[in-house]
């Protein structure tokens, strides 16, 4: 397939487990708590040693870095800053009149286990990213004074789902961090993309490193639950109308894509649906745990079947291999049989990109 063009398989399929959380009869009174009221929290991240026990909170406005026992260490404001979304950064009253006081919602925090950094989003300054230093959040690595459209990495609504990971691929010639990045439509920017860690311009991607879409984004409407890898796949679960049924109605969808693949030449979609035990199909995900077996018992959740609220639902180590062979199959089917199955087009290009599922020579 060329760069970006993605192979989506056309029939939904069960493969989540749905479960419902119980309540808990212990008190959680003598567990360390740390509380703030004039905020609201919105990421947490773990230090890379274990042993340290450090947590960082991305929060709205702010920052903050706490102890293992979660004394705050340091606290940075991230916010409030003048910004208009309409406007370009670095913010000036001359080039843009109409910014105000704006909220600067926390979109991604993770830790760069590889390097040693804390990268940190806001939704303010069209979604860009900064780098930290994991023993004081305060101390800011990294930040593009003058960032090109490239660098720009979240959602910048805070009503927009971002989600990232950071992970390790051989890029030109030697192993070296990426971020990996799907975001919900606001503007031009990809839903997917794979952002420099290390080379210049950091934070940006290049052009073949993103999910190419030709069509008009927006009708796509993409929200991004979460990402996760796996040996040597990033994975992305999202929810985006289905432009190839006519009624346009959202899906939830699982895409994979091998994590040296640069050009995305191994993107491939699937739909999914997340049913509970007692058959109820829950169509659009709102949280996804991937997990080993017998986790969800340990974590206290039973079945859904009882219960008619939303559920969470788990990914568990079974049930992922299952996703894994779906994938694959649709992938063969787009090299090998034109994306048709007992004479029916069962796999297909999305986003409009202007190609066929192609018939390779065995």
């Amino acid at each position: 397939m060329p760069p970006g063009m993605v192979c989506v398989f056309s029939s939904l399929f069960a493969i989540l487990n749905c479960c419902m959380v119980t309540q808990s009869s212990a008190s959680s009174s003598h567990h360390p708590t740390f509380l703030r009221n004039d905020t609201y929290f919105e990421h947490l991240a773990l230090h890379p040693d274990p042993k340290l026990g450090r947590v960082y909170l991305g929060a709205r406005d702010r920052l903050y870095q706490l102890s293992s026992d979660l004394q705050l260490e340091a606290e940075e404001k991230t916010g409030p800053v003048i910004d208009s979304r309409d406007c370009l950064p670095p913010i000036s009253e001359a080039n843009c009149p109409q910014a105000q006081r704006t909220n600067n919602h926390n979109k991604l925090l993770l830790v760069d286990p590889y390097s040693q950094e804390l990268i940190s989003c806001g939704s303010v300054y069209q979604g860009i990213c900064q780098k930290r230093s994991l023993d004081a959040v305060g101390k800011v690595l990294f930040s593009a004074e003058r960032p090109v459209d490239t660098q720009y990495v979240a959602a910048n609504d805070p009503n927009v789902s971002t989600v990232g990971l950071v992970a390790l691929t051989k890029g030109r010639g030697k192993q070296q961090p990426v971020l990996f990045v799907g975001r919900g439509y606001t503007n031009s920017q990809p839903p997917i993309s794979t952002r420099n860690l290390v080379m210049d311009p950091v934070f940006s991607y290049e052009e073949t490193s993103k999910l190419a879409v030709a069509g008009r984004l927006s009708e796509y409407d993409h929200h991004f639950v979460t990402s996760f890898t796996h040996r040597s796949y990033v994975y992305f679960m999202f929810y985006r109308r289905d432009l190839q049924s006519p009624s346009r109605e959202y899906r939830t969808y699982v895409s994979r894509m091998c994590l040296d693949d640069a050009a995305y030449y191994s993107y491939v979609e699937v739909p999914l649906s997340c049913r509970s035990a007692g058959g109820k199909n829950y169509n659009l995900l709102q949280a996804l745990h991937v997990g080993l077996p017998k986790l969800g018992k340990a974590m206290g959740i039973e079945s859904a079947a009882a219960s008619e609220q939303e559920p969470f639902c788990l990914l568990q180590s079974a049930k992922r291999r299952e996703v894994d062979k779906h994938i694959n199959a649709t992938r063969d089917l787009c090299y090998t049989e034109m994306g048709r199955a007992d004479g029916k087009e069962v796999a297909y290009i999305e986003y409009e990109v202007k190609s066929n599922c192609a018939n390779l020579p065995e």
